[in-house]
């Protein structure tokens, strides 16, 4: 008695038929696939054409791939050729996916022919397999759930816009400076944004405090004790008065005093970015151009997410408000449209001297990693696919991505977690520099 269910389907849809194949599986069926069951030596037209003539059923994924496979089209002819022979309930079922025209989907089936189609959705082949089940023959199984579709909340979102960045010298005090704008964006698009005048930001913290922040969270968890544990509790108790100088320096200006209000004036999900243009002037000579590029990265480095209103942490609270930092788009980008699993690269190069050429401690790497790791289990097998880039430089990230381009799976999310500096006379990471150095040296 016929006991599995040929699946028929173009290569272009593996990942696809691997998760239908899978969900069939958990629930008692048993799913042949050519990709799978096919072994070397195997007579490939003897063997398929036999699995579609003793299988219980005959399901073909239809897409613009498999509309265009021979192979495909062959066992649609054999399926259809044994679905007039037999009466035991043999069932020819097309499972169509997104974006196939039905008017060439009809063309491969006579008549009018009912089909199960997958909506353009995350979730959709988990929606649809109530429908394929029911086409079985099967009933639903009892622990089958929905697949819950998460709305996205909208983002009310407020953006310093920082440009023409520049290094500042005073009372021997060294500081990254530059012309700031700040930008209300509201959550629903149709209210116009709120814009303020420009105005001068200078950063109210230099390398010393970073220096100390920087200490505080790299360092200091490795010997928590003595000395070291007082160093600990100055920084803490320094870490409001630095975060409400950081606002005042941004936001508390007159000019800034609109966007400001109509920002916080919203209850909804809510964002502070910070935008720096790191690009000179066309023109530029070359010193000004490590300057500027030195500056940006300065400001960029800043603790955005200390910032105190003299309430509180703008980032803590049942609504604290998440920091993002950002660089202007100059060029046309398109938006892809991402099929699942959602292909993530992660990469996470580490310094190895600082701007005096001395070597630096290393921060693990794997503390940023985990919280992603763990978001992607929450979302079950085969939603996102995470690989990671060995070793984690600027060529092998350019040689990754543009693989994954030619393969035609790009990547949809690059996870960068860097800490470094910018080194002024090499115009370079601390990290890009040492290599160079050390080329140079042997």
């Amino acid at each position: 008695m016929p006991n599995h269910i040929f699946i028929s389907h173009s290569s272009q849809d593996d990942d696809i038929v691997k998760k239908l194949r899978q969900s069939l599986e958990l629930h008692g069926q048993l799913p042949w696939v050519d990709s799978r069951e096919l072994t070397g030596g195997d007579d490939l037209q003897v063997r398929i054409e036999e699995s579609i003539r003793t299988a219980s059923h005959f399901l073909v994924v239809i897409s613009l791939d498999a509309l265009d496979s021979e192979w495909v089209e062959r066992e649609l002819e054999i399926a259809l050729d044994e679905a007039e022979q037999r009466e035991d309930g043999y069932k020819l079922i097309p499972v169509v996916l997104p974006g196939t025209p039905m008017r060439i989907f009809k063309r491969f089936f006579p008549g009018d022919p009912l089909h199960i189609s997958v909506a353009d959705s995350p979730n959709g082949l988990t929606e649809a397999m109530p429908k394929i089940f029911a086409a079985l023959g099967m009933q639903l199984p009892e622990d089958w759930q929905e697949a819950e579709v998460v709305q996205v909340e909208p983002v009310e979102e407020l953006i310093l816009k920082l440009t023409d960045p520049q290094i500042k010298e005073k009372d021997g005090l060294r500081r990254a400076g530059a012309m700031a704008e700040l930008i209300y964006n509201p959550a629903d698009g149709k209210q116009r944004n709120v814009i303020s005048r420009r105005y001068r930001f200078t950063a109210s913290l230099g390398p010393l405090e970073l220096d100390e922040i920087r200490w505080y969270i790299e360092r200091y968890y490795q010997w928590p004790v003595g000395v070291f544990k007082d160093r600990a509790a100055k920084t803490e108790a320094n870490l409001s008065v630095w975060g409400k100088a950081l606002y005042k320096a941004a936001l508390s200006g007159a000019s800034a005093r609109e966007p400001l209000e109509a920002w916080q004036g919203q209850s909804g999900s809510r964002r502070f970015s910070v935008q720096v243009d790191f690009e000179p002037p066309e023109g530029s000579e070359e010193e000004e151009i490590a300057l500027f590029r030195e500056a940006a990265t300065d400001l960029l480095a800043l603790p955005w997410e200390i910032m105190h209103d003299g309430i509180g942490y703008l980032c803590q609270g049942g609504k604290g408000v998440p920091v993002r930092r950002r660089l202007p788009n100059r060029t046309r980008t398109e938006t892809l449209r991402t099929v699942l699993p959602i292909r993530v690269l992660l990469l996470s190069p580490r310094p190895e001297i600082d701007k005096k050429g001395k070597a630096v401690s290393y921060f693990d790497h794997r503390s940023s990693a985990l919280p992603l790791m763990q978001a992607v289990e929450n979302l079950g097998e085969g939603i996102v696919r995470v690989d990671i880039l060995r070793p984690p430089t600027f060529t092998a990230l350019k040689k990754a991505l543009q693989k994954a381009q030619a393969s035609g799976t790009p990547y949809a999310v690059v996870h960068f977690d860097g800490h470094g500096i910018y080194d002024q006379r090499m115009g370079l990471g601390a990290h890009s520099a040492l290599k160079l150095h050390k080329r140079a040296r042997n």
